[in-house]
């Protein structure tokens, strides 16, 4: 499995549901749900699948990284370049057209890890 994590926001989505909602139609997930866990802040996330890569939409608890408050992990069984080429086709053609604004993070949760903004 490769992973892709991402920080985002929109101006004009206000509440993770909202955001979720608008997310989730831009990358052409029609089968979202809202799921409870007491892993993810606030208690619960939103999960969707579109052409057998997994999107999981949740509130960010990443200090220093407020601006951005919520946290997309991107999953896929694909070879790590090809997964890097399917986010980044969906961030600048998809995502960024309609005002969502994002960042990578790379070495999540590592000492190095870093922040690159995508624009």
């Amino acid at each position: 499995m490769q992973y892709v994590n991402l920080l985002c926001a929109h101006a004009e989505k206000n509440s993770l549901r909202e955001f979720a909602e608008a997310f989730f139609g831009a990358v052409g997930i029609v089968d979202g749900q809202e799921r409870e866990s007491a892993n993810y802040a606030e208690g619960h996330y939103f999960r969707g699948t579109h052409d057998g890569t997994k999107f999981t939409v949740s509130l960010s608890d990443e200090e220093g990284n407020e601006d951005l408050p919520v946290w997309v992990q991107i999953v896929d069984k694909v070879d790590a370049h090809a997964l890097d080429d399917v986010v980044s086709h969906l961030v600048r053609e998809r995502l960024l057209a309609v005002g969502f604004r994002v960042a990578r993070l790379v070495n999540f949760g590592r000492r190095d890890e870093q922040r690159i903004e995508y624009s």
